[in-house]
């Protein structure tokens, strides 16, 4: 029988598999509200951290697990940004770092990642590699460049500056790029880890045109990809909203997979894809493993597949992230529904 980590590497590799994957996590948070504790009471303390998050992977029997998702406000305070840590998420930033272009200029990546924090986030990827002794698929989390951006400069005022000031979010930009790929090759030392997931809600057809989607998204990530390349790790690329438009850009990129939100319909999004990148998604994850029951959750789970898995290539995973409303038995539910599908 195969393993989780061994389906995993067959959906990227558009091979049919024995079962789905299926995964649980995207912002991360979910599994410390699971367990009680928050990642603020957790940041001395590593290896308990990956404990508390393996743990809560083992009990649903996920084949996809990431580490440093929901803690990826903390690569922003690194470079000398504030964050506040809430209790019911991942921690928010609560400054901006740039407000021109010379402000870029004084961040340093290498200092940032010479941090306490920074060091804590790969002793916990570390952790968790060890826990896993090779079982399941670990990728490590991160965000995109158009996203960190955000981060830095604010959403609102990047948004504008594509239009008033294309000089500001070109030297963001290629800064952010730096900085999304330093990142990665810092958590890449770990070894044992499969893959890297990076998320780009920023990017969201709900908030970037297809316009600049293809011209201030895709090149970066295309970027931030090739040069990742000679690691030969797995990828995948989660951006929020309704992306239906643009999936056709994403084979350039270089991407294996693309994670959807509950907004694209499935069966359109394979389509268009057309086995070129492989697809993951998307159960709504308030409407659908928040609110339903177990059965009702087990169900839409399978229209899911049933959708989307023909031919492999296929990942199961929420549309977004979880909440601390999502119960463990709807979650179980969800994972149990690809384990049991057979092709």
């Amino acid at each position: 029988m195969a393993t989780s980590r061994e389906i995993v590497a067959d959906a990227f590799a558009h091979k049919k598999s024995e079962r789905i994957p299926a995964g649980v996590c995207l912002g991360g948070s979910w599994p410390f509200f699971i367990e009680g504790v928050t990642l603020e009471e957790l940041l001395e303390q590593p290896p308990t951290v990956a404990a508390a998050f393996y743990r809560v992977m083992e009990r649903v029997d996920a084949d996809f697990v990431t580490v440093g998702a929901g803690a990826t406000a903390l690569l922003i305070e690194a470079l000398g940004g504030e964050i506040k840590f809430i209790s019911n998420g991942a921690p928010e930033i609560s400054s901006l770092l740039i407000a021109s272009e010379t402000d870029i200029d004084a961040l340093n990546i290498s200092k940032a990642l010479k941090s306490e924090r920074m060091a804590w986030l790969r002793e916990v990827a570390r952790e968790t590699v060890r826990l896993n002794q090779g079982r399941r698929s670990i990728f490590v989390s991160g965000r995109a460049p158009f996203t960190l951006a955000g981060q830095l400069l604010g959403l609102e005022t990047l948004s504008k500056s594509l239009y008033k000031n294309k000089a500001l979010v070109e030297k963001l930009l290629a800064f952010t790029t730096d900085l999304s790929v330093a990142y990665y090759e810092f958590m890449l030392e770990v070894d044992g880890i499969d893959g890297i997931f990076i998320a780009d809600p920023s990017a969201s057809g709900d908030v970037v045109s297809s316009r600049h989607f293809e011209a201030a998204v895709i090149p970066h990530i295309t970027e931030v990809l090739r040069r990742l390349a000679p690691h030969g790790k797995l990828s995948l690329l989660h951006i929020c909203g309704d992306i239906t438009d643009r999936l056709h850009l994403l084979e350039q990129t270089g991407i294996q997979m693309v994670s959807v939100d509950s907004k694209v319909n499935l069966a359109e999004a394979k389509r268009i894809l057309n086995g070129k990148v492989g697809l993951s998604g998307n159960a709504n994850p308030v409407f659908v493993i928040e609110e339903l029951t177990a059965a009702e959750v087990y169900a839409e789970a399978r229209k899911c597949i049933d959708a989307a898995a023909f031919n492999g290539g296929f990942m199961l995973l929420p549309g977004c992230d979880l909440s601390a409303k999502a119960s463990e038995e709807n979650v179980r539910a969800f994972v149990r529904a690809a384990h049991e599908w057979r092709c």
